[in-house]
């Protein structure tokens, strides 16, 4: 009955939690599955994180669950009752001395357990180490194989686990996980302890991706021009116009829906790849959850957030040498957060701590917490959980329309009448746009153009930016990025 408790127990673990956090939240891949022996086997990886143990048992079909066990440290797992109770019995672990006293036997257990049919997962480095490095294994993994002659072992290599919860981080940050399981194999008792370690490490890392090529000589960064304003027709209008515009000048990316590309040959929808981070569903209920205001909620939000990583992953002029985007994640949401929450509590000073904490410069410290989830939840989510960085505009071409004319507009169009849609919420908005652009033109040196939605046409205005961005990538410091 013990068994049976302990059995049920694992599993509902497992399948109420273990395998949806790893499949909805990390988005965990798995490649040569095929691999996996159907028999008793030690399963070796390099190890970076406390997910790493989680990882490998989804590999098993959840019928092989009570007869697979991670070896977890038993000065380490067994400090506490939570520990123990999580490694020994959720996770079904088997315990063993890292520093064993003298005439001990620490893989004993180990080997008794691999004897009596069992599957094992033994993370040969010995404790987890600095994030993204494989340390060198420890000679154990060889002894178990020259005590166990015709051991099958099966090498893993994880990647993104060292990123999602590393060592030494409180908060873990949702990233993809990657295991590639390689084909089992046996080793040769002839050898000695390390070197037969020594060939287990060199099959774990084969399977790790192959480094990045050695990169060219790195071109100069794209010139970043974010539209900005209130009225979202005029904005639209313009990010065409200059989209267009610029493309006479060098390629040109626009990030909007749909997103555009302009080049010599005329402004189109874009077709081929461009660096871009896949998001996930789960972005647009935590701001929901949050209580964020309606501008930022759900959908709106997660739009805002796969922008950015758009924005964020275009470093380097190789796909583009303009980037327009409309609106600006980073302008938004200090404006937004300014108007709406904060109503002109921050100075200068404070706006910029926020435009840092945005473009991941800086991190909101732990003791601010709670302040930022119940005013802006949306920056502590951005920063915390670092969705994205939001790069820093070279243009800002902030769009101003005069409020009764914003207010008859959006009345006209028939959609509700929301509270930051009314004319004071328009106003205030519209004047904290303003000062966002007043602290970035002093802070960050970035070019402010100030328009009129209604009197000024695209054209003209796309003339303007253009004659700033000639400028800009004409000038010294340009060229020796």
């Amino acid at each position: 009955m013990k068994r049976l408790l302990k059995n049920l127990a694992l599993w509902a673990f497992h399948i109420f939690f273990v395998r949806p956090v790893l499949k909805w939240g990390a988005g965990a891949r798995y490649r040569g599955l095929q691999h996996l022996p159907k028999g008793p086997c030690l399963i070796v990886a390099n190890h970076n994180s406390h997910l790493d143990a989680a990882v490998l048992m989804t590999l098993f079909p959840l019928r092989r669950l009570p007869r697979v066990h991670p070896v977890a440290a038993a000065d380490y797992f067994g400090a506490t009752r939570f520990k123990s109770t999580l490694a020994m019995a959720l996770m079904n672990g088997i315990p063993i001395q890292r520093r064993p006293s003298m005439g001990s036997d620490p893989l004993g257990s180990v080997a008794s357990q691999l004897e009596a049919g069992e599957s094992l997962i033994f993370f040969p480095e010995g404790s987890r180490g600095e994030a993204g490095v494989v340390a060198r294994f420890r000679p154990g993994v060889g002894r178990l194989v020259k005590r166990l002659p015709g051991l099958l072992v099966v090498p893993v290599f994880l990647s993104g686990p060292e990123r999602i919860w590393p060592r030494g981080q409180m908060v873990p940050v949702p990233l993809n996980i990657d295991a590639t399981v390689g084909r089992p194999r046996t080793y040769s008792t002839e050898d000695d302890a390390r070197a037969i370690a020594e060939q287990v490490q060199r099959d774990v890392l084969a399977l790790a991706p192959p480094p990045p090529p050695a990169p060219d000589p790195r071109p100069a960064p794209p010139v970043r021009i974010a539209v900005c304003g209130v009225e979202e027709g005029c904005r639209r209008a313009v990010f065409r116009e200059l989209t267009g515009r610029l493309g006479q000048l060098g390629r040109t990316l626009g990030i909007a829906d749909p997103m555009l590309e302009s080049d010599a040959e005329g402004l189109r929808e874009v077709t081929g790849p461009i660096p871009y981070a896949r998001g996930r569903a789960w972005l647009g209920a935590w701001p929901w959850l949050l209580r964020a205001r309606g501008r930022r909620r759900g959908r709106r939000f997660n739009e805002m957030v796969e922008r950015a990583r758009v924005d964020e992953a275009l470093t380097d002029g190789r796909s583009a040498r303009f980037v327009v985007t409309d609106g600006s994640a980073l302008v938004d949401l200090m404006a937004w957060s300014e108007a709406e929450v904060y109503r002109g509590a921050f100075d200068a000073s404070g706006m910029n701590r926020v435009m840092q904490y945005l473009s991941g410069e800086r991190r909101i410290r732990f003791a601010s917490w709670w302040t930022f989830i119940r005013k802006a939840p949306e920056v502590w989510l951005i920063n915390i959980a670092d969705l994205a960085r939001p790069p820093v505009p070279d243009v800002l071409v902030r769009v101003n329309c005069p409020v009764p004319w914003l207010e008859r507009t959006l009345r006209s169009r028939g959609e509700e009448q929301q509270p930051q849609r009314r004319a004071a919420a328009l106003g205030r908005l519209q004047t904290t746009y303003g000062s966002v652009a007043e602290v970035l033109q002093k802070r960050r040196k970035v070019e402010v153009i100030d328009v009129d939605g209604c009197e000024d046409d695209p054209a003209s205005i796309a003339d303007r930016v253009e004659q700033v961005c000639r400028r800009l990538v004409d000038s010294p410091a340009s060229a020796s990025q």
